[in-house]
């Protein structure tokens, strides 16, 4: 089965998702300048929501560099009496099958902030890996258990992939030990790799290193965009001092704040009515994760849930932009066939309410042109409230985002 998301939210004042300059992000779209929410930033806030976390719990994974101190404790703990000395160059081993990949971070995700990071570290000289390694927690502890039953088993092929190997090897000799690094170390962990989590499962995974294997994502992120045209603004940063009054002489001092910004502390906002898009290939997520598929219906609710109620964490103590989406379609059809409606809004929507613009144009255009495109079985859930309440053809209303997860979920399992 494949579920297409549809959401339109109206975001106040904020800087969501900021660029190298410290703008909210933008694009052009249709001839004019957007705002923009990348695919990044959405799925990390997607994977750390609350709705995530209360379902998925321990099942979920970690994306970091820090694989190979992870490794390293485990072997302590395996082994207390492994010296210090040893435990850097496992963690030094580790690191350099990880190639560093300048502005890749490993599955195509961001923070609330940065679009990816450069790696200052060198693999080949760190305890850390060159780029960021999404993992089940337990992947650690299997590798520390492979590398000590691997140490004992085979001791001159451990040197040599730890670097300690104390004897001249020749060629021949080498590729003997390279290849049984190969079947009794690299293979097997890369066996360990092959068991996912969820947000693995739904947002894939990218490596360079034949210790982890690849994973397609099941799930698709597009950037989300506004609907209309926007404008960046700008403000800098003043704050008044509580005890001027009490400790200054003269009122034309006491007068005014006590500090105030120039460029250097100017903070970049904007607000807008975004278009998101997203859809999951339920199958491809089954096969990911060997689930049955009401396992993959309880998924896919939990996905609709957290769509709606996570935004991006980007500057919100300074502007509490908590927005909520007021217009959610969700498509279940057997086909795999994405259509993204960002095309509804190829002519920037005008008016005094934005958000009934866009439900209008979002409706006109499911109505008019994916109609000729959606799959013939397609079965549309709508969630439609406030100044986006529509009606878009076809579709079963709800009243309440709860009962919208519960339908997805109830779709899901009947289809």
């Amino acid at each position: 089965m494949f579920m297409q998301i549809h959401l339109l939210q109206s975001m106040p004042p904020g800087n969501l998702n900021r660029d190298d300059t410290g703008q909210p992000k933008k694009c052009i779209f249709g001839g004019v300048t957007r705002g923009r929410i990348s695919s990044q930033c959405l799925k990390r806030n997607i994977r750390h929501s609350t709705q995530f976390q209360e379902v998925f719990g321990d099942e979920l994974s970690v994306r970091t560099t820090y694989l190979p101190r992870m490794v390293a404790n485990e072997v302590t703990r395996i082994k207390p009496d492994i010296s210090g000395d040893e435990l850097d160059k496992i963690k030094a081993a580790l690191a350099s099958k990880f190639k560093a990949e300048k502005g890749k971070d490993g599955s195509d995700e961001e923070g609330e902030n940065k679009e990816g990071q450069e790696s200052s570290k060198d693999s080949s000289t760190t305890d850390q890996t060159g780029q960021l390694v999404f993992f089940p927690p337990p992947f650690a502890e299997s590798i520390a258990e492979l590398l000590v039953k691997f140490r004992t088993e085979h001791p001159d092929a451990y040197d040599l992939f730890i670097g300690e190997s104390k004897k001249k090897l020749s060629d021949k000799e080498k590729k003997a030990l390279q290849k049984t690094i190969g079947d009794y170390f690299v293979k097997p962990a890369e066996a360990a790799s092959k068991s996912l989590t969820v947000d693995i499962g739904m947002f894939g995974r990218m490596t360079t290193s034949d210790l982890v294997v690849n994973v397609e994502a099941a799930c698709q992120v597009a950037h989300a965009i506004s609907t209309h045209e926007v404008f960046i603004e700008s403000d800098y940063f003043t704050a008044m001092d509580d005890k001027k009054a009490e400790y200054v002489s003269t009122q034309t001092e006491k007068a005014g704040a006590a500090f105030l910004g120039s460029g250097d502390t100017e903070t970049f906002f904007s607000s807008a009515v975004y278009y998101k898009y997203l859809n999951l290939d339920a199958d491809a997520l089954k096969k990911h994760l060997s689930w049955t598929d009401d396992a993959a219906a309880r998924a896919a609710a939990v996905l609709v849930h957290a769509a709606a109620r996570s935004n991006p964490t980007g500057k919100q103590n300074a502007f509490a932009a908590h927005g909520i989406p007021e217009l959610i379609l969700v498509e279940v059809s057997k086909s795999k066939c994405p259509i993204s409606y960002a095309n509804a809004f190829l002519k920037p929507v005008k008016g005094d309410n934005l958000l009934t613009e866009s439900a209008s144009a979002l409706c006109w255009y499911v109505g008019s042109v994916a109609q000729a495109f959606a799959p013939a079985d397609t079965r549309r859930l709508l969630l439609a409230v406030g100044s986006a309440s529509v009606d878009i053809g076809g579709s079963t209303r709800v009243r309440t985002l709860d009962e919208l997860v519960g339908a997805v979920e109830g779709v899901l399992k009947e289809a």
